[in-house]
């Protein structure tokens, strides 16, 4: 190979120099372009990590503004109630460990409550906490700030954010204050170099404040925080020197509260820029420019293919940058959201666990609360049999199995008892869905206790029950002032809850308490909490009316009056019933009169006055003569209407003082008080009294349109001190009226000691019959019935008793007595029985089998509603022929519901049981009964027999009785039939059949003999 001859080496040298020449130039060029690149690299780097770093705060600060959020729909805030504020407060600083406040004021900027001071020192202050101070003046939706406490001189950071009203204005605000330093080391965690480059950090509230510092910034604060004046003048990239070092700079807002976060870094000059900036490179240029001409032909294809590759690389270059742009925004935004969901994850109030296959992966503080584990820790690794009740694990199981297999992308919420970790009980509502965990598929579920919300709820149905309950009720506040009122308060008084509440108490002041009543009211209340009684109040209507009212205090905390709870009834119906009570207690509700316990309190009084003042009084019991007949014809309205005709007659004839009453059915009593001391006058004077009421009662009375008589029977006696006791007074003007009637009625009658003998005396015999029913000491006599010659046809039965002591008591003696007492009912049966048990032992007798035996019935007993089946069943009991048997009837029985009469006798009349009319002639004689009653016979009265020889009228009443029987085709027997005379006299005028004395007297059975057959003559 020939060597190159010089001038070819010296074209090459001169190439050669021309190529180091460019190489240098070009060095510097590109040295100059890569110092750009790095400096835009650095910048854009720089610009990105704060970016991360000012949403990383952001997002720091946004979940503790998520709290808030979730705090300012509790129910304490939103219902502005500090009483309950007082009481959740507090537990959130479980829940928010860096907080050190939280604090709500209403739209006047006032607060209403507060978890570390309850009562302000002065209730007009508005909080010194700043963020809400800027919420409020600025009413923006929220808002941070970093304060100092001029007495401490320690830091915080106060968020807070506006409560809107229902209409989306500004309502108030609520704030938060938060420990300002483990801020400061949570935010500078988030800054964290990814090289040997170190960066400088600082964060500024809206206020130029300098939250924190890191780097080159943190030794001198001071000196920082001058030199960052011009930094956080612009937002974007910018440099700086500090500490003798050249820093870059990049400004960045946080958040919507102009914060301030500038991040820098150091950046050192490299020679290649001195050579840029020297004056060595013109001059380098134009040598070099000729040099390179001389290589130019040798490098032009390696220029060509230089530039072509620097093209390639610019594009690649651009695209690389593009893409690592792309990657590095995308990488912040999945940073951010991490961030965010970690925050929410973490502070969120609700209870988070995410679980797979039945196991928690992972769960927040709230659910370490939730079910009262130490941590969060140690809920992981548990299985839902840990922690579901029994009874909803299959509920749970079900859910969790569709989430995982994908089937639902979500469930809704659903309540169910779940189980904590020392066994407790606890009521949740909770809601899942699907998430992906490591690539896999999992269940994330939310849960929120409401075990307390709902005894809450019941306690608030109950309470809301209980306080519209018929009790009228309102609640007031410790000044009186009424907060809330129920229907009934309404109801009761007629104010609404609009006009009642705002008002005080005094609205339904009725005054008719004095201050006393009030002043004692309010001192037992004071001292005890609780007042009851009775009390007048006016309704608006401007009514007074009477009410029992409860008012209960209650106490705070402190044992300070809250509010005071009233409940109270209109017992006006109550008082009147009382009323009601007593009138029908002491008074007869008829005619209004005192009624007979009345009396008897009275009469206790008069004699305790006479006892005193040594005068007398008197009793007058006034009975009613035949009321009972007024009753049976006009009806009982127009009784009741004569009762109270009487009443008032009575009312007019008293005096004074005195004292009318009605003690009973047609009987009234007139107490006579402060008659005179000496008992004759005494006695004058209620004769007197007796005298102008039988005047006052023998007027006439017109009762339901018709005029009508009424008479009195009185019994008087007079009283004076305690010489005799109100039974005993009773009863003798009972014995003075009864010896009225019986002395005709129409008149007063005094009561005297023979009056008391002969009421004892009946007493006795009263008794005494009682036991000689039961002692069978009645004894049934016979008198024979004779039919002309034919002998004696049968016997009437007459009873008789037997007394041990008295000896043979005559029927006149015990009958009416037996009957005023309803012994006549077991005696008139035993008479029948032992009658149809005579006429079976004389049907063995042929010479006695034909005897008939004539019973008498009583109007009790043939009233009565079994006498029918009481006859039949002694027939069937005895075996007597029933024919045999005539039931003798008196003519009072046909003044009552004859139908039932007719009814009774064809009943009995059936088996073949006779009938006989007896006394006809002395009652109630009526031709209209008399052609309705199914009777067999009539018996002439002794009294029209007994003067029949020498009384015309007898005698004409005699033949008129035997004509009109034989015109109603029934048979006739004349009792009382003594001579002779009698007996040829009632023959001739077609009376054949007899019974008296002529014929024999009443005797026993086993007395009667059969008698002769009687001789006409």
């Amino acid at each position: 190979m020939n060597s190159p001859d010089p001038s070819q080496r010296r074209g090459l040298l001169l190439s050669l120099m021309a190529i180091v020449t460019l190489a240098l130039v070009y060095g510097g060029v590109i040295s100059s372009k890569d110092y750009q690149q790095k400096q835009q690299t650095l910048a854009r780097d720089l610009d990105a990590r704060a970016q991360r770093a000012a949403l990383d705060v952001r997002n720091h600060l946004a979940a503790y503004e998520t709290a808030l959020n979730t705090i300012a729909e509790s129910r304490c805030v939103q219902d502005r109630d500090p009483a309950h504020c007082r009481d959740y407060f507090p537990g959130l600083f479980k829940r928010y460990p860096e907080a050190l406040d939280f604090v709500a004021i209403n739209r006047d900027g006032k607060v209403f409550a507060s978890s570390r001071s309850p009562y302000l020192r002065d209730p007009g202050a508005t909080q010194e906490m700043a963020a809400l101070r800027v919420v409020h003046d600025s009413q923006k939706r929220s808002g941070a700030l970093v304060q100092t406490d001029p007495l401490t001189g320690l830091h915080s950071v106060s968020m807070a954010i506006a409560l809107p009203s229902t209409t989306g204005k500004y309502d108030g605000a609520l704030g938060l204050a938060l420990k300002f330093e483990p801020l400061q080391q949570q935010w500078a965690t988030l800054i964290k170099d990814s090289d040997d480059n170190p960066l400088s950090v600082a964060l500024f509230d809206r206020t130029r404040q300098l939250v924190f510092a890191t780097g080159l910034f943190k030794p001198d604060m001071a000196q920082a925080a001058a030199a960052l004046e011009a930094p956080l003048a612009r937002i974007g990239a910018g440099d700086m020197v500090i500490a003798d070092q050249t820093l870059i700079t990049h400004t960045t807002t946080v958040g919507s509260d102009e914060w301030q976060l500038v991040m820098a870094r150091p950046f050192d000059a490299s020679p290649w820029t001195y050579l840029r900036n020297s004056y060595l490179l013109p001059a380098l240029v134009l040598p070099a420019l000729l040099l390179g001409l001389m290589g130019a032909l040798l490098l032009r294809r390696e220029r060509r293919a230089n530039l072509l590759l620097a093209q390639e690389q610019g594009r690649l270059r651009a695209a690389h940058d593009q893409l690592e742009q792309r990657v590095a925004q995308r990488t912040a935004q999945l940073a951010e959201r991490e961030a965010h969901y970690r925050s929410l994850f973490q502070l969120s109030p609700e209870a988070i666990f995410v679980h797979r296959n039945g196991k928690i992966l992972f769960a927040n503080e709230a659910a370490a609360t939730l079910f009262h584990a130490p941590n969060s820790e140690a809920l992981v690794g548990k299985t839902w049999r840990d922690l579901v009740a029994e009874h909803d694990s299959g509920i749970v199981e079900k859910r969790a199995a569709a989430l995982e297999r994908g089937e639902v992308g979500s469930v809704p919420l659903h309540e169910l008892s779940f189980q904590a970790l020392d066994g407790e009980q606890i009521q949740v509502e909770s809601a899942g869905a699907a998430i992906m965990v490591d690539g896999e598929s999992a269940v994330m579920t939310v849960a929120r206790e409401v075990t307390q919300r709902k005894k809450a709820e019941a306690s608030l149905r109950v309470a809301a029950i209980a306080f519209e309950s018929r009790e009228a009720m309102f609640v007031a506040d410790a000044n009186q002032v009424i907060l809330q009122v129920n229907q009934a308060f309404t109801r009761v008084t007629g104010y609404s809850a609009d006009e009642a509440v705002g008002q005080t108490p005094q609205l339904l002041k009725s005054g008719r308490q004095d201050a006393a009543f009030y002043d004692s009211m309010w001192a037992t209340l004071n001292r005890t909490g609780f007042w009851q009684g009775e009390l007048w109040n006016r309704r608006k209507n401007g009514e007074n009316y009477p009410e029992w009212l409860a008012i209960s205090a209650v106490l705070g905390e402190h044992g300070e009056v809250t509010n005071y709870v009233a409940a109270f009834n209109d017992i006006t119906q109550h008082k009147e019933a009382e009323e009601q009570i007593r009138l029908l207690a002491y008074s007869d509700p008829l005619t209004e009169l005192p009624n007979r316990r009345l009396l008897l309190d009275r009469l206790q009084q008069a004699f305790a006055a006479s006892a005193r003042n040594k005068r007398h009084g008197a009793l007058l019991l006034i009975d009613l003569d035949n009321f009972r007949n007024l009753n049976d014809t006009l009806g009982h309205d127009a009784g009741d209407l004569l009762l109270q005709l009487v009443g008032q007659r009575l009312s007019h004839c008293i005096r004074e003082g005195d004292t009318v009453a009605r003690v009973g059915g047609d009987e009234f009593a007139v107490m006579l008080e402060d008659l005179s001391e000496q008992a004759q006058e005494a006695i004058t004077q209620t004769e007197s009294m007796g005298t102008a009421i039988l005047t006052a009662l023998n007027r006439s009375y017109l009762v339901a349109g018709q005029a009508c008589q009424s008479t009195p029977s009185i019994g008087a006696t007079l009283f004076n001190a305690h010489d005799s006791t109100v039974e005993e007074l009773l009863k003798q003007t009972d014995l003075a009226m009864y010896q009225a009637k019986a002395a005709g009625r129409n008149m007063l009658r005094f009561f005297d000691p023979e009056m008391q003998a002969v009421a004892t005396e009946r007493a006795t015999l009263e008794s005494d019959l009682r036991v000689g029913l039961q002692r069978c000491q009645l004894v049934l006599y016979y008198q024979p019935q004779v039919d002309g010659p034919g002998g004696v046809t049968g016997f009437e039965a007459l009873v008789r008793w037997q007394h041990p002591q008295r000896g043979l008591v005559q029927p006149a003696d015990f009958i009416p007595l037996a009957e005023e007492t309803g012994l006549i009912l077991p005696l008139g049966q035993w008479v029948l029985r032992t009658a149809c048990t005579q006429l079976v032992a004389w049907s063995e007798r042929p010479e006695t089998a034909h005897f008939t035996v004539a019973v008498n019935v009583s109007a009790h007993q043939f009233r009565h509603p079994d006498f029918v089946m009481q006859v039949l069943g002694v027939l069937e009991e005895t075996g007597a022929d029933p024919r045999k048997l005539k039931l003798e009837l008196t003519e009072s029985l046909l003044v009552d519901n004859l139908d039932d009469v007719v009814a009774k006798m064809t009943a009995l009349k059936t088996p073949g049981v006779r009938f006989s009319l007896d006394d006809f002639g002395t009652g109630y004689s009526s031709l209209a009964y008399l052609k309705r009653l199914p009777l067999d016979q009539l018996k002439i009265d002794q009294s029209f027999i007994r003067d029949v020889l020498t009384d015309a009228n007898d005698a004409a009443i005699a033949r008129t009785i035997v004509a009109l029987a034989r015109s109603l085709g029934l048979a006739v027997i004349a009792e009382g039939v003594e001579t002779e005379a009698q007996r040829v006299f009632l023959a001739e005028n077609g009376c054949h059949a007899s019974q008296g004395y002529l014929f024999g007297r009443p005797d026993t059975a086993e007395s009667i003999t059969r008698p002769a057959p009687l001789d006409p003559v």
